[in-house]
């Protein structure tokens, strides 16, 4: 895909003093690592020399051979037509000055000057022909990259001249000397820079084969996207004598793009095209579950809900109202919004029968929900109300001469439409704030009912997905200490999804099942992150998608859902045009500052290139 670019960060085993030496260990590493067809190779700085060569840096017989050993590095490369950054020790009027040479295939685009050298190499003179003016940018296809020779616990101090560049990519050979705690701070440096700016970072730090007196060296590599770590490499104590650290990965430039901080464009020194090629595989992680994060989830969790209840109560003080109510149906997102609620309630010091708990049961309400749901009530120690809706719906029907056998659209929504009504009369009568339950999952496929459920007076959950719902819910069920609550939880995790308003099966088990009628709700909500987050066009989805879902779900399985998902975002867009007031809790909801579309438009333009995949 174009949007890709394939980064190898490579930390190799030098020999100090003897370039060709070097050479002969990194030849081996760079024919394995071509077999990738990364874009870009980027070496650490002195990989052809070694950092640690002292006093024999001023000798012009090293820098020759170190010059040589880069003319046969590039006569190996005539084969690679990628980018590639190695590090040496130049003759500058002979002075030996630290450099990072960058090469396009076999050609030799020029240096770039080692500002802060090891003893024993000079500052460039400024203003030197032997370098390449500072600021120099590369492309490759669309992607424009900076190389910036530094240590990476530096980078911070880089931002503006960074920033000034316009640059997606930052790749920064370094030779820093390791000492307790510096690669956590290299590491956080670089996920740092990264996510502030909105860009990928790469660095490769020189390490084995260097002496240990007076500094010690340590190689590593990695990449970073936007904060998250896409690949790493350390050198291990345990391979000692590894010929190379390598860490290779895919940054995608249209999640760089859509997070970008800096759009200037300035116009690349150097360019070249990305070819069409066959690649193996896809080398950067997709997690199937995007917005929950693979580490520290617990805490991520904890701080979601968190900030969900600072929400509500900001709601409760700024408007002075003191009592809550919600329709409480013994499923996920009520479940979330009651817990919420309470949260809210403890911190206000406000008491519990301030929460107005409402079930109403209707056609299509199970034993199971509905016992859920009073013992959830009760367990919260709420003012539970159980209003039925099957007789006003009755007269509602013969009012509008519906047939009650015809379970159709109007059947399932005249249920929606009853229990908001009654939610809002009792608040008016309770002087409460009607809670929305609806989650961001639904309001995407437009899976609720305008002027039903997709009403409220404010709503808690519609920032949070499905699956973020569902791990919420049971974060806070393996962290409550009340049995009976917990396991009235657990139970309700174990719920099938569904709307209840068809009849249940004749067992008496729920007989509308969301997830068989739209598919998984996992694979929605990925859908749903990477068009909110970075407007990934849909044969973009679609391939991302079947490498997170490999093995899981068949790729026509998720091109047949994927175009549902298409199809229910455009025509629900009315239903979110006419949403309540809620609290953006992160990047990537339907709140106007991270979308909008005509509540008329169609999607079915967009969604023609899936028919042009075939399997």
């Amino acid at each position: 895909m174009n949007s890709l670019l394939r980064i190898c960060c490579i930390s190799n085993r030098v020999k100090p003093l003897q370039p060709r030496e070097c050479l002969k260990l990194l030849l081996p590493v760079l024919d394995h690592v071509k077999a990738d067809s990364p874009d870009v190779i980027l070496l650490p700085q002195f990989s052809l020399t070694g950092v640690s060569c002292g006093s024999f840096f001023s000798n012009p017989a090293l820098l020759d051979a170190a010059r040589r050993a880069l003319d046969k590095l590039a006569a190996s490369l005539r084969d690679f037509d990628g980018f590639t950054v190695v590090g040496l020790a130049v003759s500058d009027s002979g002075r030996p000055c630290g450099a990072c040479a960058v090469l396009l295939g076999g050609t030799l685009l020029g240096f770039l000057p080692v500002e802060d050298g090891p003893f024993g190499v000079e500052a460039p003179a400024a203003g030197s022909p032997l370098f390449l003016p500072k600021g120099t940018v590369f492309s490759r296809g669309d992607a424009r990259f900076l190389v910036l020779p530094c240590p990476p616990e530096e980078l911070a101090a880089h931002s503006g001249e960074i920033l000034a560049s316009g640059c997606d990519i930052v790749l920064v050979p370094a030779a820093a000397p390791a000492c307790a705690g510096s690669l956590a701070r290299a590491e956080e440096a670089a996920s740092a820079l990264s996510r502030g700016l909105g860009i990928a970072a790469a660095v490769s730090c020189a390490g084995a084969g260097e002496t240990s007196s007076p500094l010690l060296y340590r190689g590593f590599g990695g990449v970073w996207e936007q904060g998250s770590c896409l690949a790493f490499c350390v050198q291990d104590n345990n391979d000692f004598l590894s010929p190379a650290e390598v860490a290779v990965s895919d940054v995608d430039l249209d999640i760089i793009r859509a997070r970008k901080r800096s759009r200037v464009c300035p116009a690349p020194a150097f360019s070249s095209t990305i070819p069409t090629r066959g690649r193996r595989g896809f080398l950067r992680g997709i997690s199937p579950l995007p917005f929950l994060p693979e580490e520290g989830r617990e805490a991520a969790l904890d701080e979601l809900f968190s900030l969900q209840a600072a929400a509500l109560m900001a709601r409760l003080q700024n408007t002075g109202i003191r009592k809550m109510i919600l329709g409480l149906s013994g499923g996920l997102d009520s479940t979330l919004a009651l817990l919420c609620a309470a949260r809210a309630a403890d911190f206000l010091k406000l008491p519990r029968k301030n929460i107005v708990a409402v079930t109403m049961p209707g056609f299509g309400t199970s034993d199971r929900t509905y016992f859920n749901a009073l013992a959830l009530a009760e367990a919260l120690a709420c003012d539970s109300r159980d209003i039925s809706i099957r007789d006003s719906i009755v007269q509602h029907f013969e009012d509008i001469g519906h047939n009650i056998a015809v379970h159709d659209t109007t059947y399932e929504n005249a249920q929606a439409r009853e229990r908001t009504q009654i939610l809002f009369d009792l608040a008016n009568s309770e002087n409460a704030l009607v809670l929305g339950t609806g989650d961001l999952s639904e309001a995407a496929l437009g899976w609720c009912t305008f002027g039903g459920d997709q009403l409220a007076g404010y709503n808690v959950n519609i920032s949070l997905p499905k699956t973020v719902i569902r791990a919420l819910v049971g974060r806070l069920a393996d962290t409550c200490p009340d049995k009976s609550l917990k396991s009235t939880l657990q139970d309700i995790l174990d719920t099938p999804v569904s709307p209840e308003l068809l009849p249940p099966q004749e067992d008496g088990s729920i007989g509308q099942r969301t997830e068989e009628l739209l598919g998984p709700y996992e694979l929605h909500d990925f859908f749903l992150y990477y068009l909110l987050r970075y407007h990934f066009r849909p044969s973009k989805l679609f391939y991302y998608a079947c490498t997170a879902f490999s093995g899981v779900y068949e790729p026509s399985f998720i091109k047949e859902k994927l175009l549902l998902f298409l199809r229910r975002l455009s025509a629900g867009q009315f239903k979110r045009s006419a949403a309540p007031d809620s609290a953006r809790l992160w990047e990537g909801t339907f709140s106007p500052a991270d979308f909008w579309m005509p509540s008329d438009a169609g999607l079915s333009e967009l969604s023609l290139e899936l028919d042009a995949i075939d399997f």
